[in-house]
């Protein structure tokens, strides 16, 4: 039974959806260099991360309440369903800062901006609603919370960019990417629950599309300035970072495919730090 299990120290981030969290705040310092934008309020990421809490959290208490018997329930979600009325509190407190925040502390087109992504937070919540309970491998809903991830991600950092347009931000090529990678994340860890034949499937699925994003990366890299190539860069060790796991997907438990997907996710932000940490003393 899942509540007599011990949890390893290495997956409480999980567990309290704070993983979310740290790849979105990740992220968005990786959008805020690649789009230039130099001058950023504090409260903008902390709103921001806990806002995708938030959201994580609610979206585990609604899988936990929809899943049936208690001993199928994974890990996270026994944990969300045994201690739900803590984080819906903690969920109502966030929700009260952010409108807070959104109203009187940042800037007015953060507001504007979110109004997109509030939007397709509640497509996908309406989706996950009427999804069959016995349906765990849904491409559109991942699809759809891997690009509400990715837009929640970087619009406030282009809220506070002069350069590029709210339409260009839309259909920008790192926003896309980005959510790219998201969707492979997600779907990933739907389908390495499948076995058999179907397991073999989605694990094909899964790597053509890591090289279908990764080659999409490096066309796009070819088309940048020197600059934005990073993180590009980034994109493509990200696919390739999924794509092995992928591979290697047999040789690692439940718990230890959360732990390495998250650090997937995390790694290309350390290798943009280095690219551009050389970059900018090659030019000084």
């Amino acid at each position: 039974m899942i509540d007599r299990e011990r949890a390893p120290w290495w997956l409480w981030p999980n567990l309290l959806s704070l993983d979310a969290p740290l790849v979105a705040l990740a992220w968005f310092w990786m959008f805020a260099k690649a789009w230039g934008v130099v001058s950023l309020p504090v409260s903008l990421p902390i709103t921001m991360a806990l806002a995708v809490w938030a959201i994580y959290a609610v979206d585990r208490v609604v899988d936990s309440r929809k899943s049936s018997p208690r001993a199928s329930l994974e890990r996270r979600h026994y944990f969300h369903r045994k201690y739900r009325w803590i984080f819906i509190t903690v969920v109502i407190v966030v929700a009260i800062w952010s409108i807070y925040a959104s109203l009187l502390v940042l800037s007015q087109t953060v507001l504007f901006y979110s109004f997109l992504v509030i939007l397709l937070v509640t497509c996908y919540f309406a989706l996950v609603i009427f999804q069959r309970s016995d349906q765990h491998t849904g491409l559109m809903k991942n699809a759809l919370a891997g690009m509400t991830f990715s837009y929640g991600v970087a619009a406030g950092v282009h809220a506070y960019s002069p350069i590029v347009s709210f339409h260009q931000m839309v259909i920008s090529q790192e926003v896309i990417l980005f959510g790219g990678i998201c969707i492979l994340n997600m779907t990933a860890i739907d389908f390495w629950e499948l076995e058999g034949e179907d397991g073999e499937d989605a694990s094909a699925l899964i790597g053509t599309g890591c090289l279908l994003l990764a080659g999409l990366a490096m066309f796009f890299s070819t088309q940048s300035d020197a600059f934005n190539k990073p993180f590009f860069y980034a994109v493509m060790i990200g696919s390739a970072g999924i794509y092995i796991l992928n591979r290697c997907r047999t040789r690692l438990d439940q718990d230890g495919r959360r732990l390495w997907v998250d650090l997937v996710l995390l790694a290309p932000v350390g290798v943009y730090w280095l690219w551009i940490t050389f970059y900018e003393r090659n030019l000084a």
